[in-house]
């Protein structure tokens, strides 16, 4: 009896892991063949192949500027090896793939979006492509389903907030290197170290405020627009300290008691204002763009003050 119920237990270990390793196999791809269709599609650093190399031909020279190492390096077999200095270099890489983690966020959090349309609209398509088939099945465990499909959107929705906040700590870390040498960043974030350059800064290098990059970034900064950085430092600080994204239950009248206040609900509901999924992808979409057009910005206003404080590099 216990090697029956031992090999019973081995089998459907070995199917649950043959299902987890297909899933982590599959992502990636499923991602990438669906962000074709996406529209709008999730944005990019660079939209096209000459953006690009615009963009990494200033990361370069940004980097030597601070005394990073080149694209390419040649020695003779008898020459030491060079010393460079690697953070600024590694703080833009950190950045980047910050951006990137991000998109990656917002594309699952679409792809829950849509499978959670078909599981409303059209069940019976599972039974196509999976060998699930719920189209009999009781409404109970069809709600299971949706459930959790949608909690699985909401929480690729808030990952997706967090991390394109964080994005911009990244970004105020290049900043806070190039303008003020400051390599340790644990408390300053974006705006911070806006505010520093504006107080500091442009007091001795007044043609850094007059660039379209600084009004751009400054802009940006002072926003409290959905696609603004203030907008978004306000509900990411929330999801981190009081709330998660969530549809607002609608209130039945039939509770046993009346709640004088519930200062968590007032908060969600007077300032998290969670909307729709459909909203809710526009907003994050708006935040991502936004972060895509600036990235450029970021890097030509960091080369604009290696200008002023070396001039004949």
């Amino acid at each position: 009896m216990n090697d029956a119920s031992d090999d019973e237990r081995s089998n459907r270990l070995a199917n649950v892991l043959g299902d987890t390793v297909a899933h982590a196999a599959n992502e990636a791809l499923i991602l990438a063949r669906l962000e074709e269709f996406l529209d709008p599609k999730p944005p990019q650093i660079a939209h096209t192949k000459e953006d690009e190399d615009d963009l990494n031909k200033n990361i370069d020279k940004l980097i030597l500027a601070y005394g990073g190492p080149p694209r390419l390096v040649i020695l003779a077999d008898s020459d030491p090896k060079p010393t460079y200095d690697t953070y600024l270099s590694a703080a833009i890489d950190e950045a980047i793939h910050c951006f990137k983690r991000s998109r990656n966020s917002l594309c699952r959090a679409k792809a829950f979006l849509i499978g959670k349309h078909y599981l409303d609209t059209r069940p019976d398509i599972l039974s196509l492509y999976t060998n699930l088939n719920l189209s009999d099945a009781p409404p109970d465990v069809m709600q299971f389903f949706l459930n959790e499909t949608q909690s699985a959107f909401w929480e690729h929705t808030e990952t997706c907030y967090i991390r394109i906040a964080s994005y911009w700590d990244r970004v105020g870390q290049i900043l806070d290197y190039v303008f003020f040498r400051i390599r340790k960043y644990e408390r300053d974030g974006f705006s911070s170290v806006l505010d520093r350059i504006c107080a500091n800064t442009l007091c001795m290098h007044s043609r850094i405020k007059d660039l379209a990059a600084w009004e751009a970034l400054w802009s940006h900064k002072k926003s409290e627009q959905e696609e603004g950085l203030q907008w978004l430092l306000s509900r990411r600080n929330l999801l981190v300290h009081s709330l998660y994204l969530r549809p607002i239950d609608a209130n039945d009248g039939n509770e046993l008691y009346e709640s004088a206040f519930n200062h968590l609900d007032d908060r969600r509901r007077e300032k998290l204002r969670v909307g729709s999924p459909e909203i809710e992808m526009n907003r994050l979409q708006l935040q991502m763009e936004a972060a895509a057009k600036l990235f450029p910005q970021v890097i030509a206003l960091c080369l604009e003050y290696s200008q002023c404080i070396n001039p004949t590099k």
